[in-house]
């Protein structure tokens, strides 16, 4: 088994993932960063101890091409950060079922198929598996159902898998990232600008552009950059008991607080506010 200690992520065009990329191979780690755009596969090449990768989690034959060519560079892989996602967003009753199942079909089939590929060498290598959850995967925020219903899922798969190789030393570590200031705000925007355009006669159209905006002001101006998460990737892969989830927030109380709160407490809080924000919101007329 080589010495050095390779890490693959997916995702790692952009956000979190490109910054954990840049941290851990600075940090002693060797990196296969996926990605699926030949510009950002050039892009992540350029960074010292980094190999880049075509590699989109839905598709199983670039899974299988990114699994050969790790096995024929026989690196072996200690680290399998499970970091590729999308976001859908709006109203559920507004939703068709088409955007879940996209969602899902990244943010939970996708983790599952890269994680089964690439399992072999990470038994091997009594490694670890890194599952880049969300407070979206405990606390279900109203209009991004999507989002919520994929992370909690994901919470799901990953104590489940976690509790599978208990007797196999393959550690299965979840991090969550609430607010951090990546790139995804800005994408962000464009689905406030969807909902306006596809729904305009939505009944929740007020209520849910407010929380959008709301949520898009309070990630990019509050939030947390994310080589906070890098270094919570960083203690999940080189600590001999690292923690079973890791918490990057910059509201800790706040989270710690709906984890532990009465849900009909909770309700009572969220509906006060958006009783104030379908109050507050206007929406551009129709032309």
């Amino acid at each position: 088994m080589n010495e050095e200690k390779w890490v693959l992520i997916t995702g790692a065009s952009t956000g979190i993932g490109h910054t954990t990329t840049e941290y851990l191979a600075s940090n002693g780690f060797y990196i296969y960063a996926g990605a699926r755009k030949e510009t950002d596969i050039q892009d992540l090449s350029k960074i010292n101890n980094v190999i880049s990768i075509k590699l989109d989690v839905t598709k199983k034959e670039e899974i299988d091409n990114a699994v050969k060519f790790i096995k024929d560079r026989r690196t072996g892989l200690f680290g399998l950060v499970n970091n590729a996602g999308i976001v859908n967003a709006g109203p559920l009753m507004d939703l068709p079922a088409e955007d879940i199942r996209e969602q899902l079909e990244v943010n939970l089939i996708g983790v599952h198929l890269v994680t089964k590929a690439f399992f072999p060498l990470l038994l091997e290598s009594k490694g670890r598996i890194i599952m880049m959850s969300s407070n979206s995967g405990f606390f279900a925020a109203p209009f991004v159902g999507p989002y919520n219903v994929s992370k909690f899922a994901l919470e799901g798969y990953s104590d489940s898998l976690r509790r599978e190789l208990l007797l196999y030393n393959v550690k299965v570590i979840i991090i969550q990232p609430g607010s951090i200031n990546t790139p995804i705000w800005q994408k962000a925007e464009g689905l406030i600008d969807n909902l306006i355009e596809n729904q305009p006669d939505s009944m929740f159209i007020k209520e849910a552009k407010k929380i959008g905006e709301y949520a898009i002001e309070k990630g990019s101006v509050k939030g947390l950059p994310p080589k906070k998460v890098a270094e919570a990737v960083y203690k999940a892969l080189t600590k001999k008991k690292p923690k079973l989830r890791y918490m990057v927030a910059p509201d800790r109380l706040r989270n710690f607080l709906l984890k532990r709160l009465p849900d009909r407490w909770i309700d009572n809080i969220i509906k006060k506010e958006l009783e104030k924000f379908k109050s507050e919101a206007s929406v551009p007329e129709k032309n």
